[in-house]
């Protein structure tokens, strides 16, 4: 058993004996190392920073997902021609959108080859999504305040007609009360009542005045309120008056409503290198290749000692 042991003696005598192979190996992998990361081209990077303002036209969720949709960047490349146009939609398809996490911030970041073209094509893409953003956001906006409209058109028309229904009915009704009274005051007038005739004299007086078109009076309010049909007609003059206010406080708040949805608070930075890490390249490549080297060293020495037994 013991005459079966390696000691570390051994390890170092088998590294010893087969270093040129344990080094060959080794230059190969940096060589190779080196040739791969000097060959590939460098790769830079640039990020721009946009800040979201909240409102219930367009969710931060859906501003992102516009912020990066092929409709933005074909109208970015499109500003190009040739060869310039298939580059801008090369680099814009590694861009990358996201919301900075708790925050009301938006990240983009893009990468490419060539830094003086890729800043030139990303700042135009970050000033036209800007602007598709907020576009449609106002064009959310004036279309909520155009229904608005529509609908404050159609109460107000609904409101015209019960008004006049409710007029015409309030005229009937004081008309009908006015002829009845008109027989109470001869029957009044015999009996000598005194104070009787007079009441009958200012009611006679108010009823006269809705029939002639005063309908906002007190009288014509008791009259109102003392009908049932009256009353009904009012209380839905009431509640599409109800509804007027509310359109109306709605289409004040959007008038007053910023439409911006994002804003630029950090332009794109000057590109910088992100790639190839050419020196981190090469040390994982020497480590690879000493491990590689001792492996095939001590294989290469285990399979002598077998062929010679």
């Amino acid at each position: 058993m013991e005459e079966d042991e390696i000691s570390l003696r051994d390890y170092i005598n088998v590294i010893l004996k087969e270093k040129i192979l344990i080094a060959s190996i080794f230059l190969v992998a940096i060589i190779a190392a080196a040739i791969f990361s000097f060959s590939i081209p460098k790769e830079y990077s640039s990020e721009a920073k946009l800040s979201y303002i909240s409102n219930d036209k367009i969710p931060l969720t859906d501003a992102v997902e516009m912020l990066q949709s092929q409709t933005i960047i074909q109208k970015v490349a499109s500003q190009e021609s040739g060869v310039s146009q298939g580059d801008a939609l090369s680099m814009l398809d590694n861009l990358k959108i996201g919301n900075v996490k708790d925050t009301n911030q938006i990240l983009l970041q893009v990468k490419g080859n060539n830094p003086d073209t890729m800043k030139r094509y990303f700042e135009r893409y970050v000033n036209v999504a800007i602007d598709e953003v907020n576009r449609i956001s106002a064009r959310k906006s004036q279309s909520d305040y155009s229904r608005l409209e529509n609908l404050s058109t159609v109460y107000t028309k609904q409101r015209d007609e019960v008004s006049t229904e409710m007029n015409r009915k309030l005229i009937e009704a004081a008309d009908l009360e006015l002829r009845r009274l008109e027989n109470l005051t001869d029957i009044t007038a015999r009996l000598g009542s005194r104070d009787r005739q007079l009441d009958l004299a200012f009611r006679i007086s108010d009823l006269e005045e809705i029939k002639n078109g005063r309908t906002s009076s007190s009288a014509a309010q008791q009259m109102i309120s003392s009908n049932p049909e009256l009353s009904l007609l009012n209380s839905k003059l009431s509640s599409i008056d109800a509804r007027l206010v509310d359109l109306d406080t709605k289409k004040l708040e959007l008038e007053n409503l910023d439409t911006v949805t994002v804003k630029l608070i950090s332009p794109p930075t000057d590109p910088v290198m992100t790639g190839p890490r050419r020196t981190l390249n090469i040390a994982i490549a020497a480590v690879l290749g000493l491990f590689i080297g001792v492996f095939a060293a001590f294989f290469k020495n285990y399979m002598e000692e077998s062929a010679s037994k």
